[in-house]
């Protein structure tokens, strides 16, 4: 039966540990690896769950006598363990006997658990994850972690007919023939129906098996290696659901495809999405990925003695350009979960508040002079004023660097005559001048989202960080900086959008509705 025998070969030369229960397919197994000589352990498990339990026992233990191969026994109430811990009698089965398992292992010190599952076995368990809805069905694992099953591609009759040959008996565990469980149900009434329309309906059934694995294993990949600048909603659904499985396994969140479905429908809601998920967990869905738990900083600036360094309060209040505003109603407007708004750090004299640690931050007016990402957007502004002044396109950029601006520069594409003349990388070309090598520990202002032209540029000089204003709908082909960061570049700066997006999108509006109204009154001449 060189079948039955090819795949055991592999064991040769390593002491493995045999899980045997008696059946027909570990007794073959045992049979298998004693032609092979294989060094064997086997140990036993009895769940206490049947009369005949004590009957296989006993036969396990004369068996492994004659073959001399060394026996562990262990036993529990599986009925009662099963009831204690609300777990299913197959649950409680399984992990017991598993724990068993590797205790055993441990104890004998192999580092091999076989078990006897078989191509039969396979095609059941298929067949019953895609009839209950499980969203891969990808069989029993062929290795997991210390367990190996070399014969999940050898049927059930192939090994009876090499034990008959043999002419070694088994046990036959009589709850197998009750079809009031389901999977006994599947193998004895639905699966000879399947035979019937396919007598390779299990070959079938485990090849689907392994394809799916393998692609799982592929796309989990995949998901891997997606940067955190990714959109998910973006990306297709297949990855979609790997990246929100990763998502809630790292958080320690139990789901199920129904969960999976549930975010991924809210990552492609135009809202902010809260979810609460089994043991009272809550998500955060937005901008079309899972908000990771805020970490709200304290400021990283000089202020004032006088002021206070807190969480709010009932009755605060911030001056903003629209007018004062209640600071609960300015964190309800700018989606902070509930749950979060009490984490909030904030600067405030009495009531008012002047700073909120906010990403980005929230800055009282009159409150400029503080070196926050609106203070140099504010210089950055100036810059892009310059541009519109001298009818350049208004983007203006500044790069600081410990706390001290040491480029400023603003587009210069038409006074050039040079397309490449933009903003951000005049800016690059000033700090580059003054700087001996790479411009790490600089943070580029820009008003405008910066093109795929400028982003080479920034990953290039290795900029840690970028700060822009107004998003740029008109990116061309490329993309955006999301767009490009989605790749691994080997340097990824932190990006910070819309930090004064009102002001950086109103300066090129106004200069674009003026430039077509001039060209409609020179049309009218």
């Amino acid at each position: 039966m060189p079948d039955l025998l090819d795949p055991l070969t592999a064991f040769r030369g390593k002491p493995v540990l045999l899980a045997l229960s008696g059946g027909s397919d570990s007794v073959g197994m045992l049979l298998a690896l004693h032609q092979l000589g294989i060094q064997v352990t086997a140990a036993h498990f009895n769940h206490q769950i049947r009369e005949e339990a004590v009957q296989d026992q006993g036969f396990v233990q004369d068996l492994c006598q004659r073959f001399g191969v060394p026996l562990e026994v262990g036993t529990a109430p599986v009925k009662t363990i099963a009831a204690q811990k609300g777990w299913s009698l197959e649950e409680a089965a399984r992990n017991l006997r598993y724990g068993f398992l590797s205790r055993a292992a441990k104890q004998h010190k192999t580092e091999v658990i076989l078990t006897a599952h078989t191509l039969n076995d396979q095609a059941e368990t298929v067949l019953w994850q895609l009839v209950r809805g499980t969203a891969k069905a990808t069989g029993i694992p062929p290795v997991q972690g210390r367990v190996e099953r070399p014969w999940l591609g050898v049927s059930k009759q192939d090994i009876q007919d090499f034990l008959k040959q043999a002419g070694q008996d088994w046990r036959e565990d009589a709850s197998n023939q009750d079809p009031a469980f389901t999977r006994n149900f599947l193998r004895l009434n639905v699966l000879p129906e399947l035979r019937r329309l396919n007598p390779q309906v299990d070959v079938a059934l485990a090849r689907f098996a392994r394809y799916s694995r393998e692609d799982d294993a592929l796309l989990f990949e995949l998901a891997s290696n997606i940067t955190p600048y990714t959109r998910w909603d973006q990306q297709p659904e297949a990855l979609q659901r790997r990246l929100i499985a990763q998502s809630l396994a790292k958080a320690g969140i139990e789901f199920d495809s129904q969960h999976i479905e549930r975010v991924q429908k809210a990552l492609h809601s135009p809202q902010v999405q809260h979810l609460t998920f089994p043991g009272n967990h809550q998500i955060t869905v937005q901008q079309g990925q899972i908000s990771k738990s805020a970490v709200y900083a304290k400021p990283e600036f000089a202020y004032p003695e006088h002021l206070e360094l807190r969480h709010r309060q009932d009755g605060d209040r911030i001056r903003l350009s629209g007018g004062t505003r209640k600071v609960s109603d300015v964190l309800t407007d700018l989606k902070i979960p509930r749950a979060e708004r009490d984490q909030v750090w904030l600067l405030a004299e009495g009531q008012q508040v002047l700073w909120l640690g906010l990403h980005p931050a929230v800055v009282a007016e009159g409150f400029m002079d503080l070196k926050t990402d609106a203070h140099w957007m504010k210089q950055a502004l100036q810059e892009a004023e310059k541009a519109r002044d001298q009818d350049e396109v208004p983007i203006g950029a500044v790069i600081v660097k410990e706390g001290k601006v040491i480029a400023a520069a603003h587009n210069q594409c038409a006074a050039l005559h040079d397309l490449t003349r933009h903003a951000e990388l005049e800016a690059i070309r000033q700090a580059s001048t003054g700087s001996r090598g790479y411009l790490t520990d600089c943070t580029l202002y820009v008003t405008l989202e910066p093109c795929p032209m400028c982003m080479g540029a920034i990953l290039e000089s290795r900029i840690s960080r970028v700060v822009f204003g107004a998003s740029n709908p008109k990116m061309g082909a490329l993309g955006g900086v999301y767009d490009l960061l989605r790749n691994h570049w080997g340097h990824i700066p932190e990006v910070t959008p819309h930090v004064m997006e009102k002001q950086c999108a109103a300066l090129l509006t106004g200069y674009f509705a003026l430039k077509r109204q001039s060209k409609k009154g020179n049309h009218g001449t």
